[in-house]
């Protein structure tokens, strides 16, 4: 099953033009101002651009625009069923707009939920990423555990996760 992006600009009531959720192309990356701490863990994977490229999942993948910049990109990668991983790439400018961010960030999260019968969805969060973490804490997610030397550059993750309640299957 796809998400709309049409449904996702109607849903975290953006104009379609000037602010838009468009499908996400690896390429968004390379042309966004990426946060430090992003960066960082960008560089350290060895095989980065072969990597990017396998992750977009069509119809589960996106970008936010803010007139012509790229302000995020996420989306969620199914694991196996009723479980998805979610990610999340920001800006180096997302502050100006991070009240809009948020509250679309958490009707995202529900609107996926709902619509892919998911019923846990993780995130993996670097250590060293006090904003990313008080953020994941701040979309409902616990963190469960630590990750040691998980990254690609043997960095500490913590494993996050949200749960919701599912429709039954028939």
């Amino acid at each position: 099953m796809k998400v709309s992006y049409n449904d996702l600009n109607i849903i975290f009531g953006l104009d379609g033009v000037n602010h838009r959720v468009v499908p996400f192309h690896y390429t968004h990356l390379k042309i966004m101002d990426i946060r430090k701490a992003d960066n960082d863990l960008i560089n350290s994977f060895i095989d980065y651009d072969d990597r990017i490229k396998t992750y977009p999942v069509e119809g589960l993948s996106f970008s936010g625009m803010c007139h012509r910049d790229i302000v995020c990109c996420f989306g969620v990668i199914p694991l196996w069923e009723g479980v998805y991983e979610a990610w999340l790439v920001p800006c180096s400018n997302l502050t100006k707009n991070k009240f809009v961010f948020h509250k679309s960030s958490l009707k995202f999260f529900e609107y996926v939920a709902e619509k892919l019968n998911i019923h846990r969805l993780q995130i993996n969060v670097n250590r060293q990423n006090c904003l990313a973490y008080k953020w994941a804490k701040k979309c409902y997610f616990t963190e469960e555990g630590l990750l040691r030397e998980y990254g690609p550059d043997k960095s500490d993750f913590y494993i996050m996760s949200r749960l919701f309640k599912t429709k039954e299957k028939e």
